[in-house]
């Protein structure tokens, strides 16, 4: 292979390289919007669910206000909530 081969080469590597990164910026741009809009919906309605099932659970006593609150404010800073058997053999 001789040196023009090799920058010709070189530069069909390129062209495939743009055209993949073209080719996915694509992809992501169009979106079927009617999909997404039934997607929100879906999503209003099972955090509205939710709401009603942590509600009933505190109202029946299965846990605390304040435990539940205590799971979000653990989720929303990263930290896991959930303690998994191996976690409550580990000393502090």
């Amino acid at each position: 292979m001789n040196f023009y081969d090799l920058l010709l080469q070189k530069d069909v590597n390129e062209l495939h390289k743009q055209l993949d990164r073209l080719q996915l910026e694509h992809d992501q741009t169009h979106w079927d919007l009617s999909k997404v809009k039934e997607l929100a919906a879906e999503n209003v309605d099972l955090k509205l669910r939710l709401g009603l099932l942590v509600r009933l659970l505190i109202a029946k006593g299965v846990f605390a206000a304040e435990d539940y609150a205590k799971l979000l404010t653990d989720a929303r800073a990263g930290r896991s909530a959930v303690k998994t058997a191996s976690d409550r053999a580990t000393p502090p």
